[in-house]
């Protein structure tokens, strides 16, 4: 009789824990939920948004409106040819062939990501300008017409064939030789061998790849308003800061998420092929000796990319910059530079603590609803950062007429914006993290009587804190190279590096915009050069140890 009694009391105490943990599930989805509704806000304004009746004229703004669309649809069938040429030419060069300097060159052809876009068009309008070296040379009468659409397409397509370069690189790296050896053994070439079976194997990685450069093209502001193409970003700063127009911005800004859209179902259907090698057909791989005149032909290949995407941007950037400028022109640099140090820490912070949430959520999610959030909360990476500001805009305004209060600007508005655009590249990172731990650690500690807390303070943290920091990194330097959110969402008189180089530039001052330039370049360095090395060394270990590839 007193053993049951035990017994009776002891059950209410066994079922705690339980009780405990759908109650924690429970918040989490909650919060999850309340997460994915503050990601996906400004997108959801920016849809609504487009039903209102708009200031300008129907017909006017479908007339400009579809000028805007074909000028961004143009634009990136003009990049998708080259970035597409440029990456899977450069990707088959490094991954399949053996020739002095190849290792150098895998580092190297991924250094264009280290400029943003808008800084490039400055440098290549100056440097192709009528008072610029090549006029020098030839003539300012015999100057390709630089500002135009094809060279807008000629610049961003120099900064963005690195993405197809590194994924298309990475898959043939994991290729099996065998394959290659059964072309041969079959009369192929080894160039038609590899176009026609490597790179079908790997259309994929150069479909993601490709998407990506894609998403950036579609997302650019700073080219095309430079370069004088209308495009559909540029539409939306010139409805909304020239007009006025919140709604006809936010009607064009529709368009805009939608192409963005089209771009990652692209990408996310190009994803699904990827690894349908089997291991068992992997052999160590053998990439094909040159000879000195190919060899020769190879590294004049994989040297124009670097030249024409990083050396002569960051070369006119260079020769442009002035050490004795005005202490005027050094103060503005500094507030400048005090500012993106303020945006780009306190926004880098928040995102990355929002980022390891998700991660975590990720992890225990396994509900529908819970996968769902978990999509809809990182979808932001592939909406351009003016679709971003629209919605942002568009919702504070809405907030603003609801409550009363004064909404619409300040650091807090931007820094909600940043985190809604970038949170995707702090969650790839904690997740890789945490992917790297088992869940039978996790459980094994629970059976010892450690508690969550213990558990990410002396299990997850130690092994996932580098994934966090890069991805932090990754995020701050996200932040300070941001252009069109900034843009429209900074309060009156704030400027980062970003706005300054703008300013400065659109006003032709570019020796006054290097110093900020190359500060930026720097800070692109990081992640670049980290992310080609880690590149390298994946290709290195599959080439070295076949199980790897898959």
């Amino acid at each position: 009789m007193n053993g049951a009694k035990s017994i009776g009391h002891k059950q209410p105490r066994l079922n705690r824990p339980n009780q405990t943990g759908l109650n924690q599930a429970g918040l989490g989805t909650l919060a999850l939920g309340g997460v994915a509704i503050a990601i996906a806000a400004p997108m959801v304004a920016t849809l609504l948004g487009a039903l209102a009746p708009p200031g300008l004229d129907w017909t006017f703004l479908s007339g400009v409106g579809l000028r805007y669309l074909s000028g961004t649809v143009f634009l990136c069938l003009l990049v998708a040819l080259g970035a597409g040429a440029l990456g899977a030419s450069a990707a088959m060069v490094v991954a399949l062939t053996d020739f002095p300097g190849r290792r150098v060159f895998m580092v190297a052809l991924a250094l264009p990501f280290a400029i943003p876009a808008y800084v490039a068009a400055y440098a290549y309008g100056d440097f192709l300008g009528p008072f610029g070296l090549v006029a020098e040379h030839i003539g300012a009468k015999n100057l390709p017409e630089i500002r135009s659409l094809p060279g807008a397409a000629f610049i961003l397509t120099l900064m963005t064939y690195p993405y197809v370069y590194l994924a298309l690189s990475a898959s043939l790296a994991g290729r099996s030789s065998a394959y290659m050896e059964a072309a041969r053994s079959l009369g192929a070439s080894p160039a038609r061998a590899a176009w026609r079976i490597l790179l079908t194997m790997g259309r994929p990685a150069l479909a993601g790849g490709l998407a990506l450069a894609l998403m950036e093209t579609a997302a650019d502001y700073g080219v095309a308003d430079f370069f004088g193409v209308a495009t559909l970003s540029v539409g939306i700063f010139r409805t909304w800061q020239g007009l006025g127009d919140l709604g006809g911005a936010t009607q064009l800004a529709v368009g805009l998420f939608f192409v963005a859209l089209i771009l990652v179902l692209i990408e996310e259907a190009g994803r699904r092929g990827e690894n349908v090698e089997s291991v068992k057909a992997h052999r160590r791989a053998r990439r094909l000796k040159l000879s000195p005149l190919a060899a020769m032909l190879a590294i004049l290949f994989c040297l124009v990319p670097v030249v024409l995407g990083f050396v002569i941007p960051a070369g006119v950037l260079i020769a442009k910059f002035d050490p004795s400028f005005t202490a005027g022109a050094a103060r503005g640099l500094t507030l400048s530079l005090t500012n993106t140090a303020l945006v780009a820490g306190i926004g880098g912070a928040l995102t990355i603590t929002l980022a390891v949430f998700l991660g975590y959520m990720a992890r225990r999610m396994t509900s529908p609803f819970g996968r769902l959030a978990l999509r809809v909360a990182t979808l932001g990476y592939a909406i351009p950062g003016a679709v971003i500001a629209i919605g942002v805009l568009a919702l504070t305004a809405w907030l603003s007429r609801a409550s009363g209060l004064a909404l619409a600007g300040g650091i807090g508005v931007l820094l909600y914006a940043y985190m809604a655009r970038f949170v995707t590249a702090g969650y790839n990172a904690a997740a890789g993290g945490l992917q790297q731990i088992s869940p039978q650690m996790d459980d094994a500690a629970k059976m010892l009587g450690a508690g969550p807390a213990s558990i990410m303070k002396n299990i997850h943290w130690p092994q996932m804190r580098g994934a966090i920091a890069a991805g932090a990194a990754i995020i701050m330097i996200d932040i300070a190279k941001e252009l069109p959110a900034t843009l429209l969402l900074r309060p009156f008189n704030f400027e980062t590096l970003a706005t300054r180089i703008y300013r400065l530039a659109s006003d032709e001052r570019l020796a006054d915009a290097a110093p900020a330039a190359l500060m930026l370049i720097g800070l692109g360095l990081i992640p670049t050069i980290a992310l080609s090395f880690i590149a390298a060394n994946v290709s290195a270990r599959k080439s070295t140890n076949p199980s790897a590839g898959g």
